[in-house]
C-alpha cells in the first residue's frame, strides 16, 4: 500500500523560494523514502527524470568520505536535486554546504538541496547558523489519519475558512483502530508485534542518537523518565517532580527532557496568553508525537485502555488529537498551536492561532455526547478575547455536527480527517 505524503506539496512550495530544505523528524518517519520518491517524481517545476544524486551518510563508507573532505560529495553538482540523506552526522560538512550554495548563486545555477536528519535543527546550531537564509524548515511526522485513510485533512484550515455545516453527519469510526494506524510507517503497514519493534526502536535511538548529541552518562534513565512522562501525559511539565523521582537535578532533567524533544519522542504544547487581567498558567504541557509509542509505554493498546476504563484514556486521546493538529499545522504557514489555562483550572485543550492574531479554540470530550456544560471553558474564553475568537469546538465521538451558540460547536472527531 503506498501512502502519499501531504508534506510533499510544502517541499515542492519552498524550493520555489528557496535552495536547500532541511527534513527532520523521528527515525523511521519515512524521511529517506520521501526524498528518494520526491527526486523520481519530479520537484520544483522540474519534470520527473530530471537528474538526482542521492548521498546516504547513514553509510559507513558515505560519511567517512565526506568526513575526511568535508563537501566532496556535492563539490561537482551543477544541476538537478542533491539529496543529503542523515546530515546531522557530517557536521563539518555544514560549512561547504553554505558555501556551495552561495558559489552556485553567483552563477545562477539551479541546484536544489533536499536534507534530511533525525534531530531537531536546533540540536545542530552550526547547520542552522550555517544555512540561515538558504534553507526551510519542515518535519515529517508518522503518518496522520488524512494520510494512512486518503482523507483531506483540512480541519483547522476549514473552520478559520468558515463555520462547520450543522446536521452534517459523520460516518462512525473506531478510533482506537485509527489510533492505531496512525504510527510510523513500518508499523502502520508491515510490522504485526508493535512490542519488539519499540524496544528496538528505542535502544537504537538511545545509543545512537542521544550519545551522538550529548555526553550523556546515564542513558539507564531515559526509559525510566519516558515511562514517567508516559504516566502524565497531557499534563504540566514539573521538573521538580521529576527531579525527586529520578534523584537527578532539574537541570539534568531540563537537558534529559530537551534531547528527547530533539530527537522528536515527544513534544512540548505552550501556553497561550495575552495581554489580559488575569492569572493564567504559563507552564508547558508534555505529549508523545507518536501515541502508539505511549501506549507502549503505558503497557496497553488504546481498546485495552478504554476498556479497563482508565483514567488515562481521556490523555490518550487528547495525545492522538495534539499530534493530528501538529501534522496539519505543520503543513501551513503561520499558525501555532497552544493551550489555554487560567490558575483557577479554566482550561482548553487547544488553541490554535494564525498571523493575525484570531484563535480557534478546541475541547475534547471522550464520549458520543455532547451537552452545553461542555462549552464553559469555551464560552469563558469567548466572552474574554471577543475579538479574536473565530470559533469554539468541541471535538466528540458522535456523528453529527451540532450548533450550541453562536461559533460554539459539537464536531466529531473524523472531522480531523475527514473535513
Amino acid at each position: 500500500m503506498e501512502v502519499k505524503r501531504r508534506l510533499v506539496r510544502a517541499i515542492n512550495r519552498d524550493f520555489e523560494d528557496i535552495e536547500a530544505v532541511f527534513i527532520n523528524g523521528a527515525r523511521q518517519t519515512g524521511k529517506s523514502t520521501l526524498a528518494e520518491s520526491f527526486g523520481k517524481a519530479g520537484f520544483a517545476g522540474q519534470p520527473a527524470g530530471s537528474k538526482v544524486r542521492y548521498i546516504n551518510f547513514d553509510d559507513l563508507s558515505q560519511r567517512s568520505a565526506e568526513i575526511a573532505a568535508p563537501g566532496q560529495a556535492f563539490a561537482d553538482i551543477e544541476e538537478g536535486l542533491v539529496i543529503l540523506d542523515e546530515i546531522q552526522l557530517v557536521p563539518a560538512s555544514f560549512l561547504a554546504l553554505k558555501q556551495r550554495i552561495d558559489k552556485l548563486r553567483r552563477g545562477k545555477t539551479e541546484v536544489k538541496f533536499l536534507l534530511t536528519g533525525s534531530a531537531d535543527i536546533m540540536l545542530i546550531p552550526r547547520l542552522a547558523e550555517a544555512l540561515v537564509g538558504r534553507m526551510y524548515v519542515r518535519t515529517l511526522y508518522p503518518f496522520s489519519a488524512a494520510e494512512i485513510l486518503n482523507k483531506p485533512g483540512a480541519f483547522v484550515e476549514s473552520m478559520f475558512r468558515g463555520a462547520p455545516d450543522t446536521g452534517r453527519q459523520y460516518s462512525k469510526v473506531d478510533i482506537n483502530s485509527i489510533i492505531a494506524r496512525t504510527s510510523f510507517p513500518k508499523l502502520s503497514l508491515e510490522i504485526k508485534n508493535r512490542g519488539p519493534w519499540f524496544e528496538n526502536y528505542l535502544t537504537i535511538l538511545f545509543e545512537r542518537d542521544i550519545r551522538n548529541f550529548s555526553d550523556i552518562d546515564r542513558l539507564d534513565l531515559f526509559p525510566r523518565l519516558l515511562s514517567i512522562l508516559a504516566s502524565r501525559t497531557g499534563g504540566l511539565i514539573n521538573d521538580a517532580n521529576l527531579s525527586g523521582a529520578l534523584k537527578l537535578s532539574q537541570p539534568t532533567i531540563k537537558r534529559y527532557r530537551t534531547l528527547l524533544n530533539g530527537v522528536f519522542l515527544t513534544f512540548l504544547l505552550p501556553p497561550w496568553f495575552a495581554n489580559l487581567e488575569k492569572r493564567l498558567v504559563k507552564t508547558p504541557k508534555i505529549y508523545f508525537t507518536d501515541t502508539m509509542l505511549l501506549c507502549h509505554l503505558l503497557g496497553m493498546e488504546p481498546q485495552e485502555i478504554e476498556k479497563k476504563q482508565n483514567p488515562l484514556y481521556g490523555f490518550v486521546l487528547e495525545n492522538f488529537v495534539a499530534g493530528e493538529l501538529t501534522k496539519e499545522i505543520s503543513l501551513l504557514d503561520g499558525l501555532k498551536l497552544y493551550f489555554f489555562r487560567t490558575g483557577d483550572r479554566k482550561e482548553v485543550d487547544f488553541i490554535v492561532q494564525d498571523r493575525q492574531g484570531r484563535i480557534l479554540a478546541i475541547e475534547l470530550k471522550s464520549s458520543a455526547s455532547a451537552v452545553a456544560e461542555d462549552f464553559k471553558h469555551l464560552r469563558y474564553l469567548k466572552e474574554l478575547v471577543p475579538g479574536s475568537f473565530v470559533r469554539g469546538v468541541l471535538l466528540y465521538r458522535g456523528t453529527q455536527v451540532i450548533g450550541f451558540g453562536k461559533d460554539l460547536y459539537a464536531v466529531p472527531v473524523s472531522a480531523l480527517w475527514e473535513m
